[in-house]
């Protein structure tokens, strides 16, 4: 266990030295094992669970390891024999690792490695190692952040014979479904970006404490605000727009300007603006000092 630790750490390891457009995903969850006993008896059925990482070195192309096991008790009817039942228990640890190929959010994988089978039944047991693969895929769905739900399903085949003699192989398959976090993740190519747009160039209106923009024709329109500034002690924000100062009409910035230089510090001045630029409203500024 301790090699297959090193080994799923090193994967890790890998995938992040190729670049920032590289990274891993480790995947952990529930897994069900569907078994062929070679006829010995019917076709049984495991539960366990799977644990696996892919280094993925860009888009499409990934290296994965997968470390599974699977516990099962059964019986088996020995009545020509004059045996009677008996209780069989079965665990089954695989590991395995090979290449992966990404179709976001579809993958698919093709893994060879080994089995340890041990069964017991009576007080006596028995185990072997042997040689395992496996062949299949799934769908792995982003939920939020580095977070991601997964399912698969996949053909194992497995070579044993633990009552001694020719190994043979089993026909399996099993099914997973868990969850996945992924390491490094980066935005696809594609996505969205959230970025502040710049501010756009402007005039400032020191009388007031904001910057308004050059070119709005309904007025000034502001796109800054000062903390503690004339405009702001008023409760104006950015996207309001000045159309007219002590009731006369003002459409550009100069205008606006002109307008309040007629008005001494401290003097208080009725402002009319669009407020958010759409619903007409008024309030009353005491003027700052206008440089």
């Amino acid at each position: 266990m301790r090699r297959v630790c090193s080994f799923l750490l090193c994967l890790i390891a890998s995938s992040f030295a190729f670049g920032q457009e590289s990274k891993a995903d480790l995947f952990a969850g529930y897994s069900y094992l569907n078994i062929d006993t070679n006829g010995l008896t019917s076709r049984q059925n495991a539960n366990g669970w799977e644990v696996s990482v892919s280094g993925n070195f860009n888009k499409w192309f990934a290296v994965e390891g997968d470390v599974s096991g699977y516990y099962k008790s059964y019986s088996v009817n020995l009545a020509a024999l004059d045996l009677g039942t008996l209780t069989v228990k079965v665990t089954d640890y695989a590991y395995a690792a090979g290449p992966r190929i990404n179709f976001k959010p579809i993958f698919v994988h093709a893994l060879f490695g080994g089995d340890h089978l041990t069964g017991s039944a009576l007080g006596f047991s028995a185990s072997q190692d042997g040689l395992a693969g496996l062949a299949g895929g799934g769908v792995q769905w982003k939920v939020s952040g580095p977070w991601s739900v997964r399912a698969s399903a996949d053909y194992v085949f497995t070579r044993h014979n633990i009552f001694g003699g020719p190994s043979v192989t089993q026909d399996n398959y099993r099914a997973s479904v868990g969850i996945v976090y992924s390491f490094g993740r980066t935005a696809p190519a594609n996505a969205e970006t959230h970025q502040v747009a710049p501010r756009p160039s402007g005039m400032q209106i020191p009388s007031l404490g904001i910057t308004v923009a050059i070119g709005n024709s309904q007025g000034a329109m502001i796109t800054d605000v000062a903390p503690n500034g004339a405009a702001a002690l008023a409760g104006m924000h950015p996207g309001d727009v000045i159309n007219a100062v002590a009731g006369n009409p003002v459409k550009t910035p100069t205008e606006l300007a002109a307008e309040l230089s007629s008005h001494p510090t401290g003097d208080k001045v009725r402002i009319d603006y669009l407020l958010h630029g759409q619903w007409q409203t008024e309030t009353v500024v005491s003027l700052g000092q206008n440089h």
